[in-house]
């Protein structure tokens, strides 16, 4: 099997990885408070995102596709936040009606991305928080480039884009599909669903990027 078609192969079994894991949600009565519907609305948002990188990736899209890495990590990051550290009145700004004064004030009131990761360090999980700093200090420049139209962007324009490179852009973004489904799982009242999380996660080794550093 050549790098092509291990590349396809992968973006079929991540969208059974991502279909299997979502599954385990039908089912699920979540609550109807403003929290809950924030964490699952970004939670949404990413799983978007993810959809999204396979779906260009497949069709020839590479530098759109990698772009939208670093919006579904953004995503799962608020995600997070909301989860564990958001205040209730940022909560009520981030999900009010939109209009012109709730745009200018969840814009002027809620906190930047470095705060978030701040907040989340202190009052989320440590293994929350260790993996969103991990893929933030091996992928956030990177991402800013292609985001930015900076050096990365441009090179693999011109040189283009190897199997391998987008490999990586599909297991990274499964990771963070992982982690939203755990977030999601912090939701429901039931302590078996996020050991069932793991456990499809378990038998889709293959399509996760299991060293950082690589």
């Amino acid at each position: 099997m050549n790098d092509i078609d291990n590349l396809n192969n992968l973006l079929n079994r991540s969208a059974q990885y991502e279909e299997e894991l979502f599954g385990l949600f039908s089912d699920s009565d979540f609550q109807d408070d403003e929290k809950t519907i924030a964490i699952t609305s970004m939670c949404t948002i990413a799983l978007e995102h993810s959809t999204a990188l396979r779906l260009l990736i497949g069709s020839g899209v590479p530098t759109s596709a990698i772009s939208l890495l670093r919006l579904q990590y953004e995503a799962l990051v608020r995600a997070i936040w909301l989860l564990y550290a958001a205040s209730d009145s940022s909560i009520s700004k981030l999900i009010a009606p939109l209009s012109k004064e709730t745009e200018q004030t969840a814009s002027n009131s809620l906190p930047s991305f470095s705060t978030m990761m701040s907040e989340i360090e202190k009052k989320a999980p440590s293994a929350a928080f260790r993996h969103l700093k991990e893929f933030k200090d091996y992928s956030w420049r990177s991402l800013n480039s292609f985001v930015h139209g900076g050096i990365h962007a441009v090179r693999r324009n011109k040189d283009g884009y190897p199997p391998a490179l987008l490999s990586q852009a599909v297991r990274n973004s499964n990771n963070l599909t992982g982690l939203s489904a755990m977030t999601l799982a912090c939701l429901i009242n039931n302590p078996s669903l996020p050991k069932f999380v793991a456990g499809v996660s378990g038998k889709y080794f293959d399509c996760l990027q299991l060293n950082a550093h690589s």
